[in-house]
């Protein structure tokens, strides 16, 4: 489902419009309803199929024009619905996409009714179903990399995480930055489009403009990076670094420097994804404004 969503959102789903522009199809015509433009938002809203579930599950949810993209729609209704809502709404539209392709490709039965009941028994097992650790088998057990020492437990008030997402071809980069309270809701943030020529120094840039942030929030702070050689800079002479990236990191050595209640530690890819999100999207001009309102909703998504 996390696959979907990003292609939905990205306007990537294999629908006849996209396949037509890409020249894998002879016409853009609906497969279902003859509608002359089978797009994505026809595909999950429109086709008669589609907007019967609408009605049935969500009478009074107004579903987004044409002109709307479908990610910030999602963040719009996150204004007016509870999260766990948003959560409901996103595995219909899973379920409607599925429905519809194993109705074309399966010949199977295509119901709203029963749509509408496979995407309530979905979320519900899904809502239920505990995260649980799987252990690796030793022999396939990955040889374990060099970290830097890990941090006794901490008493912050505050965990900054930072993400840089880097152009190759255009050297674009936008930083995300995800500030989160105690209990792990997002409370504040920051995102922003720039120009740097390489990763290395989007990732110091980054960093440099979580540790900015902490100047308007009380209280400690753990800023947390995925890039380990440069939280390994800011706390020791380490490899000669682009100069503008080595620039960057004087500055935040001397903002930690100053201030005892910041701490910058390693933080696993893996548990970055709200950052990078951010970034990832920022940099695709896909970050709609409200985005700090809704990301403690799409995060078990990311």
């Amino acid at each position: 489902m996390k696959i979907f969503l990003w292609r939905c959102c990205r306007g990537a789903l294999a629908t006849k419009d996209n396949l037509h522009s890409r020249r894998c199809s002879q016409s853009k015509e609906c497969s279902l309803c003859a509608e002359p433009v089978e797009s994505i938002h026809h595909c999950l809203f429109e086709c008669p199929h589609a907007a019967e579930g609408w009605r049935a599950e969500w009478p009074s949810l107004i579903v987004p024009p044409r002109s709307i993209e479908i990610l910030h729609w999602i963040f719009a209704i996150g204004q007016r619905y509870p999260p766990q809502s948003i959560q409901k709404i996103i595995f219909l539209l899973w379920l409607t996409w599925k429905t519809r392709n194993e109705f074309l490709f399966k010949n199977r039965a295509l119901w709203p009714p029963t749509t509408v009941a496979n995407a309530q028994r979905s979320f519900h097992q899904w809502s239920v179903c505990p995260l649980k650790k799987r252990s690796t088998p030793p022999s396939s057990q990955p040889v374990p990399s060099p970290e830097l020492p890990s941090p006794p437990p901490s008493t912050h008030d505050f965990e900054i995480h930072c993400d840089g997402s880097f152009l190759h071809d255009s050297q674009e980069t936008a930083y995300g930055v995800v500030v989160t309270n105690r209990h792990g809701q997002v409370c504040n943030g920051k995102a922003e489009i720039l120009q740097c020529f390489s990763p290395l120094e989007a990732e110091a840039k980054t960093l440099l403009e979580g540790t900015r942030l902490t100047d308007s929030i009380g209280g400690t702070c753990l800023i947390r990076s995925d890039c380990f050689d440069l939280v390994k800079a800011t706390k020791e002479h380490s490899k000669e670094w682009p100069w503008r990236a080595a620039a960057w990191i004087g500055l935040i050595k001397q903002m930690c420097g100053a201030n005892p209640r910041i701490r910058i530690e390693f933080l696993s890819r893996k548990l970055n994804t709200k950052a990078d999100w951010v970034a990832k999207s920022c940099v695709r001009n896909q970050l709609p404004p409200e985005w700090i309102n809704i990301l403690d909703v799409i995060a078990p998504l990311l």
